[in-house]
């Protein structure tokens, strides 16, 4: 609120926000004290209010703002709106880092091969999403610095990729909102990422209630395909999975797990790959051997995130409730 421009007012005794505001405004038409409150423009002790009828006690701080904050502000609310429609979650967020709920069937990025859908179409990316909405965020604020006669922050305003999970994969990750935040999130990764859990449904029976995958991994360029290896080979990434049965689904003859994964490292397609290893692939994953497809979908979700915020050293913990596909899987 300090250093926002606007028209100050301590309330002088009990009465509704629209009556007071007629009082404090008597030259202004009514229609135009009106429009204050439907534009937003109107805060109550830090607060917009709209309703004509909210009660104003003795000592309440009242701020009548210029229409082109308002309007800014509004803009940044409508664009985080805009971000919802397309099925993206935004969990947390502030000036460093953005978290999200990104739905199935979203690529996170543009791919080497491009980002086109089977139609021909372009398809759109979580990364063009969230790169639009700093935008307009940006704009807005350097809308509200020069109305307040503050100098705006005029660099450019983006998104920074810090990590990713698969199209076929729900659930969380996180970018930055600059390079510092990136390169510093990505460099001390290991250090300040203290949960990264996946919930998966597996074909067949897991045994064994938990265990430890160990492998090394490479990628192969043209079939985008990831191979793993039980010995440290050329070009092979060491990765270590960590899982554990939580439930088991019936469905007619056949038996799914559920199971929980957690990762020491972070490859693609790691935890995709290392329950192929086991012999109980995803469900919904043929590329890597399974023969079921019982949601429509690859049935992995991203369900917690929990880092130090290495800016502000708050520890961010983010959670994603299993998606409907999930849940009525398993009833």
């Amino acid at each position: 609120m300090n250093g926002t421009a606007g028209q100050k007012f301590t309330v002088a005794h009990d009465a509704p926000l629209l009556k007071y505001l007629y009082e404090i405004f008597p030259t202004q038409s009514k229609t135009g004290v009106k429009n204050m409150l439907s534009k937003g423009q109107v805060l109550v002790n830090g607060q917009q209010r709209t309703a004509f009828d909210h009660p104003l006690q003795a000592g309440d701080a009242l701020l009548v703002l210029p229409k082109v904050i308002s309007m800014a502000r509004e803009n940044a609310v409508n664009a985080r709106e805009e971000v919802e429609k397309t099925g993206v979650k935004i969990v947390y967020e502030d000036d460093d880092y953005i978290v999200v709920d990104k739905p199935s069937g979203m690529l996170s990025v543009s791919t080497a091969r491009g980002s086109q859908s089977k139609s021909g179409h372009k398809e759109t990316t979580l990364y063009a999403i969230l790169n639009a909405y700093v935008k307009v965020q940006a704009r807005s604020r350097r809308k509200e610095d020069l109305a307040s006669g503050r100098t705006p922050d005029r660099s450019t305003a983006k998104i920074w990729i810090v990590h990713r999970i698969d199209k076929g994969t729900s659930g969380l990750l996180v970018f930055a909102k600059n390079e510092r935040a990136k390169e510093i999130l990505q460099s001390r990764w290991k250090e300040l990422v203290i949960e990264r859990r996946y919930v998966a449904y597996l074909e067949k029976k897991v045994e064994k209630e938990s265990g430890a995958i160990q492998s090394w991994l490479v990628e192969n360029p043209k079939s985008m395909k990831v191979h793993s290896y039980p010995e440290e080979v050329r070009d092979g990434h060491l990765a270590i999975t960590h899982y554990k049965v939580l439930d088991y689904v019936h469905k007619g003859k056949g038996v799914y797990t559920k199971a929980e994964f957690s990762l020491e490292s972070g490859r693609k397609n790691q935890i995709r790959v290392h329950a192929a290893d086991i012999g109980h692939p995803i469900a919904g994953d043929g590329k890597y051997g399974a023969e079921t497809d019982p949601i429509r979908r690859l049935a992995l979700h991203a369900a917690s995130l929990v880092f130090r915020n290495p800016i502000s050293g708050e520890i961010i913990r983010c959670k994603s409730p299993l998606p409907e596909a999930f849940e009525r899987f398993e009833q």
